[in-house]
């Protein structure tokens, strides 16, 4: 095994998260806003002192620029019988521009009425659907049967809130924990932080805003491609700039022998060059990406609170699991993880075994920054704004969790990504996000006091931090 091995697996993470991508956006369910626009318009058409029975439920529609409903006219307590007659309301929609974008409804045409004249679909527009609003469902005989409420178990409200934070909390605690594997890894290397790589998240982030919005403009709105090349600059634009922060400041640091202070202090440098050139250079105002996905899969519910997994959430846990993996197989297999080893355990007797000490400490460089630039893609394409100073707190929560968990230790990393991103869910469900930040660094206050070392404890070089021997993974 040997290098190049370990980066063609790290590829194919790269590829297999858009592939993900692709797959469950080709599940994505139907947008409701046709549907309810099409069943608010009938009972402006059709006769009042008439009662509706919808017979097609919103799960059973197809995706497109037009929506059929059957349905059947009833007197008041009139019971449906087979032999009742069945009429159809077809609804035609502009084409969306955008995903996610509410589209112009421009005809009806129904199978008893014939087609709504324009006169008549102006009045219908302007003073039905947009002032009757949902009050027209009053026409409806049980409009809740219409398949807009997910059919899944009922676990009560207090559950099913409780269930959709700590899905939240899990996804978001699979970013910091995918960020907190950066610090871990150059501080296993080198027993040195690097406090600019919420810097080098941001730019990622930046960079995977900048470049969806310009394939929509040249392709327009295709999610896979979108996903693909937003994340492929990402994690070119976060191997470079972290590569960058190695060979002009804690590489040559790192050869006079600077002490922890004067890296501490290098790292803070970079982290202001980094985002004053974001600032002076490109903008200082918020970068916001639309939401390209709004994919999500109903779980649990209580009464008419769904609990949904969306699917950026799913691509963050999945693609950070895999990340994950691959990363721990390339630090027991390849030859690039024997010499992170090798030197993590004993930096001189690495040398004078003809381990490059230089070649080993620019590829892991490039490593965490990979790994920073698929954190900053997942950020950008799930929450949809950044600006040149968002990456300063989002690192030092990651370092947090890094911390929290025992630094220098991959599982301590990961299981204290989890916990910042329950603590913040939760805090934020339950008692609002103006005091959420305080609560987080007051964990890290909390577990420091009784547990200095983190939760794992703090790998103190004297073994590998990556060693499975010693079961330290």
């Amino acid at each position: 095994m040997n290098t190049r091995s370990g980066s063609r697996h790290l590829r194919r993470v790269f590829w297999l998260l858009p592939l993900l991508a692709a797959i469950l956006s080709s599940c994505a369910p139907r947008d409701p806003y046709q549907f309810n626009i099409c069943r608010l318009a009938l009972p402006g058409i059709e006769d009042e002192d008439k009662q509706i029975r919808l017979v097609t439920r919103f799960d059973e529609t197809s995706d497109g620029n037009q929506i059929t409903l059957r349905y059947q006219l009833l007197e008041p307590g009139e019971i449906p019988l087979p032999s009742t007659e069945t009429h159809a309301i077809t609804c035609h929609f502009e084409a969306a521009t955008k995903p996610n974008t509410p589209t112009n409804l421009y005809a009806i045409e129904t199978t008893r009425l014939g087609p709504v004249s324009d006169a008549h679909m102006a009045l219908l527009k302007r003073f039905w659907i947009d002032r009757v609003g949902r009050t027209a469902l009053e026409s409806y005989i049980d409009p809740e049967s219409h398949g807009l409420r997910a059919d899944v178990p009922d676990i009560g409200l207090p559950a099913a809130y409780a269930t959709q934070l700590v899905l939240s909390g899990l996804a978001r605690g699979a970013i910091y924990g995918l960020l907190a594997l950066s610090f871990t890894l150059i501080y296993g290397l080198i027993g040195r932080i690097n406090l600019a790589f919420g810097e080098v998240v941001m730019t990622a982030a930046l960079g995977t805003i900048i470049t969806s919005l310009w394939i929509s403009g040249m392709v327009g709105w295709l999610i896979p491609v979108m996903v693909v090349g937003s994340v492929a600059m990402a994690a070119f634009i976060g191997s470079g700039l972290s590569h960058l922060t190695w060979r002009n400041v804690f590489g040559p640091l790192g050869r006079r022998a600077a002490g922890g202070r004067a890296m501490i202090v290098a790292s803070l440098g970079c982290v202001l060059v980094i985002q004053e050139f974001i600032r002076i250079v490109i903008s200082a105002r918020n970068f916001n990406l639309p939401p390209i996905w709004q994919f999500s899969v109903p779980l649990l519910r209580g009464d008419h609170f769904v609990v949904r997994l969306h699917g950026f959430d799913m691509l963050a846990i999945g693609g950070a699991v895999m990340v994950a993996g691959i990363l721990v197989w390339i630090m027991g297999k390849t030859a690039f993880g024997r010499n992170w080893r090798a030197i993590s355990q004993d930096r001189l007797g690495a040398a004078l075994c003809g381990v490059s000490l230089s070649r080993t400490e620019s590829q892991s460089f490039v490593l965490a920054g990979f790994l920073c630039g698929l954190t900053g893609a997942m950020l950008a394409l799930r929450y949809g704004v950044i600006n040149f100073h968002s990456g300063t707190l989002f690192g030092f929560k990651a370092l947090t969790a890094a911390i929290l968990g025992g630094i220098g230790r991959m599982r301590g990393a990961w299981l204290g990504g989890l916990m910042i991103g329950l603590t913040e869910t939760l805090w934020s469900g339950y008692f609002g996000g103006a005091y959420r930040d305080v609560a987080v660094f007051g964990l890290l206050a909390a577990i420091l006091v009784l547990r200095p070392q983190g939760i794992l404890g703090i790998n103190d070089r004297h073994d590998s931090l990556f060693s499975a021997r010693n079961g330290q993974i």
